[in-house]
């Protein structure tokens, strides 16, 4: 009497489910991904107070987000000045210090960046983090 070959799932039929599997979970993530556009979590810089006390303000952190409007080299980094919008509703300007080891971006003009910041001596923002939002 001759055998008969089983009828299970073969190795090909497996790989082909495998694959479509990833492409979908893939597929998934990189929508999820795209829909995430925010900036960093944690206190907002309070721009009216950088410009009439920022000495006081110093070795705290803050978030700040705006449009890069000028970038200047400076001997250890960069520096950026950004315009960001105020509580009443103008635009300010606000410089930015980028140290050269958080500068891992390619800073451009007219795009928005989010940073995280630490206001140092003589309330010097130095850049912490940078996001492109």
């Amino acid at each position: 009497m001759g055998r008969r070959a089983s009828s299970g799932l073969n190795a090909t039929a497996i790989i082909g489910i495998a694959a479509v599997v990833l492409v979908v979970v893939g597929g998934g993530a990189v929508v999820l991904k795209k829909g995430k556009k925010e900036g960093f979590t944690g206190q907002p810089l309070p721009v009216e107070a950088t410009f009439s006390n920022a000495t006081a303000m110093r070795r705290n952190e803050y978030t700040v987000e705006g449009k890069v409007f000028r970038i200047e080299s400076r001997d250890s980094g960069v520096g950026v000045c950004l315009m960001v919008g105020s509580k009443e509703g103008e635009e300010e300007a606000v410089f930015v210090k980028v140290p050269e080891d958080i500068a891992t971006i390619n800073l451009e003009r007219d795009v928005t960046y989010a940073f995280k910041i630490r206001v140092e001596e003589g309330g010097v923002n130095v850049a912490t983090a940078i996001k492109k939002p």
